[in-house]
């Protein structure tokens, strides 16, 4: 039996690269998507018919907790059980403090921490079928540093860090539970949605990083068995700014 990767926004950007690397990989794919078009489902789809592995496309409002709790059991019903969990759907939005409002806040906690939350709870059963199973959050360099024209994309992946510390030190020794906090990520033609990027100059590596620099980083993480409880930055030092 293939193993199942559960992989939420799966369908576009830095998430469809995380789907086509595991299914280069052999897994067995559950993709969880909302508001990707016609267009990018078929792209992907065309893209993982190569790898001839077993993949269904789940569309389901994160932000809807009862529908997501019966995405995650009729995934578990189609699948059996659940290898690897990627927490990667996310909302970004450069905003001025004084703009925020209550329904971009709340969306923005909605998509970006509590569903990581449910999700990885509604998975945990499954998760419980796999001999090695690993969560991994998709965080954010604005989790860690004070960007302050995005507070609540900052505030809610500074949450999706601690949710990995937490659900790390409750799901272990079993699941072992890592995050990666990208900095700027450049996607060949899926540039859209994304914000202004940060002067290159800024960055002590002095270039913007890739979909592969990601790639690497879920590799690791999967196949270091040691590992749990922790977030790696991908940023090309920007971190040491601080």
């Amino acid at each position: 039996m293939n193993k199942v990767a559960l992989i939420t926004g799966g369908v576009r950007r830095l998430g469809r690269q995380i789907s086509l690397y595991l299914a280069s990989k052999g897994y067995d794919l559950a993709i969880i998507y909302n508001s990707s078009s016609p267009a990018e489902i078929k792209r992907t789809s065309a893209l993982l018919n190569a790898f001839g592995i077993k993949y269904k496309l789940y569309k389901c409002d994160l932000k809807n907790i009862k529908l997501l709790k019966n995405t995650i059991n009729t995934i578990g019903k189609d699948f059996k059980k659940i290898d690897v969990l990627v927490n990667n759907s996310g909302v970004i939005k450069k905003i001025d403090l004084f703009d925020i409002t209550e329904q971009l806040f709340d969306d923005t906690i909605a998509v970006n921490l509590k569903a990581p939350l449910f999700v990885s709870q509604f998975a945990v059963k499954y998760l419980n079928r796999s001999k090695a199973p690993v969560i991994i959050n998709i965080a954010s360099l604005g989790g860690m540093q004070n960007w302050s024209g995005f507070i609540p994309y900052s505030l809610s992946k500074t949450g999706a860090v601690k949710l990995t510390y937490l659900l790390a030190r409750r799901l272990a020794p079993k699941i072992r539970v890592n995050a990666i906090a990208p900095g700027t990520i450049i996607i060949p033609g899926e540039e859209h949605g994304t914000p202004k990027k940060i002067n290159v100059s800024k960055i002590p590596m002095k270039k913007y990083g890739t979909s592969a620099d990601i790639i690497n980083a879920v590799e690791f993480i999967i196949e270091c068995s040691y590992l749990t409880g922790h977030v790696i930055p991908v940023d090309g030092g920007r971190l040491l700014n601080n």
